[in-house]
């Protein structure tokens, strides 16, 4: 009978490369996020779609046990590589099953793969202009900054005023589009909102209070022509993630601020609601904890470093930006957040519930920055739950005892 058995040479170098592959997937899962782009966006894939550490994992702890005996040390160092790459796989799941019912959200495991919420390009189909701010330069001639939004609003119903999201995306307040994130868009679609989609002006020929007022144009421009698009004003949510949940919390907790102005003509900027997915919320120490202090771009997005612009580091920050009287709020946010620590979203929630502001936070267990580009994963089916809870409570809220139209 022929042997199957690999020559001792080939079985040590099977071995040493499926330790090395779990090793190395396993610390892109835990170490801090390397500096190298390509890097980055690899680590970024395997947090976001966990289950993919599994058949590595298996591989690497059935070839370890096959040919332990023959190959200790090697088979050893396999093994104990694909058991971490297997905890990094399994334990998102058993995580996460607790606060998914918390949230009265199955947890669908065939859903896991159910595509990428990410555009590469904005939906130019769907794309107006909604201001010109600023004084423009070359070929705005002077005129101002264009600001488009792209349109996902619904087709309007005879004595039908529905309900609508201001999206703010992200991108460390220097990069990004509107209709970045299109799934969450659908999502709200096919629950009845519309969605108005945004750009703001980039860092760093703007400033973070810049992008404030920005979203604050386009909230004003919302209001404006509600009856245009069949919107009710008074259920008008304003939501973004990553840098674009940090200002369109700002802008909904400055809003009657003279300090931070809306860009354009707003008579009106207020939200009855605002959504921050992983925003942060203390600039001061979201740039002293992290790389961003090393980043050039930032005083130029700050107006000036903490010491010689206080004020501005404050009016961008949420957290210092708390009364009893702000919007009602849903922070989600991952405990294994390696962009902006999750100690910003704990920290918001800590002094909302201190000033008795209605809000909501949920926190997603081994979940990191960006969780919803698996459309999804556990963290984004947890959010949605969340988001259709938040959504639910407004509605009761704004109309109780009755279901709005």
């Amino acid at each position: 009978m022929t042997s199957v058995v690999p020559p001792p040479a080939v079985a040590r170098a099977l071995l040493l490369t499926a330790g090395l592959l779990n090793a190395a997937l396993a610390v892109l899962v835990a170490a801090p996020l390397p500096r190298v782009p390509l890097l980055v966006l690899v680590a970024a894939a395997i947090t976001s779609w966990g289950l993919v550490l599994l058949p590595p994992g298996l591989l690497g702890l059935a070839g370890a046990a096959l040919a332990g005996r023959r190959h200790p040390w090697c088979a050893g160092l396999a093994a104990l590589a694909s058991f971490a790459a297997l905890v990094y796989g399994v334990m998102p799941y058993a995580a996460a099953y607790g606060t998914a019912r918390q949230q009265g959200q199955q947890l669908a495991p065939a859903r896991y793969f159910d595509g990428v919420n990410y555009a590469k390009v904005p939906d130019r189909a769907r794309t107006l202009t909604y201001a010109r701010v600023g004084r423009g330069h070359g070929v705005h001639r002077g005129k101002g900054e264009k600001l488009r939004l792209d349109l996902w609003a619904l087709p309007r119903r005879a004595e039908v005023r529905r309900p609508a999201v201001v999206w703010v995306h992200g991108g460390g307040w220097n990069k990004g589009h509107r209709s970045q994130t299109p799934q969450w868009n659908r999502w709200f679609n096919a629950r009845g909102w519309s969605v108005f989609d945004i750009d703001y002006r980039l860092a760093p020929r703007a400033t973070q209070l810049d992008q404030i007022g920005d979203v604050k144009c386009a909230v004003g421009w919302v209001r404006r022509h509600a009856r245009v698009y069949g919107i009710d004003p008074d259920r008008l949510l304003l939501a973004g993630s990553s840098a674009g949940g940090n200002l369109a919390l700002a802008a909904a907790y400055t809003e009657g601020d003279g300090r931070v102005p809306a860009s354009c003509a707003a008579r009106d900027s207020s939200v009855s609601g605002v959504l921050s997915l992983y925003g942060p919320t203390d600039m001061r120490r979201l740039i002293a904890g992290t790389a961003l202090r090393r980043d050039p771009m930032i005083p130029l997005l700050m107006g000036g470093s903490a010491a010689t612009a206080p004020a501005r580091y404050r009016l961008g920050s949420p957290a210092r930006l708390v009364r009893g009287d702000v919007p009602p709020t849903l922070l989600l946010h991952g405990s294994a957040d390696r962009a902006v620590p999750v100690a910003q979203a704990r920290e918001l929630a800590r002094r909302l519930k201190g000033a008795g502001a209605p809000a909501t936070y949920v926190e997603l267990p081994w979940v990191d920055h960006c969780f919803d580009v698996n459309w999804g994963g556990w963290g984004s089916q947890i959010a949605r739950a969340a988001t259709e809870r938040f959504l639910n409570a407004l509605d009761r809220s704004l109309y109780p005892g009755k279901a709005p139209a």
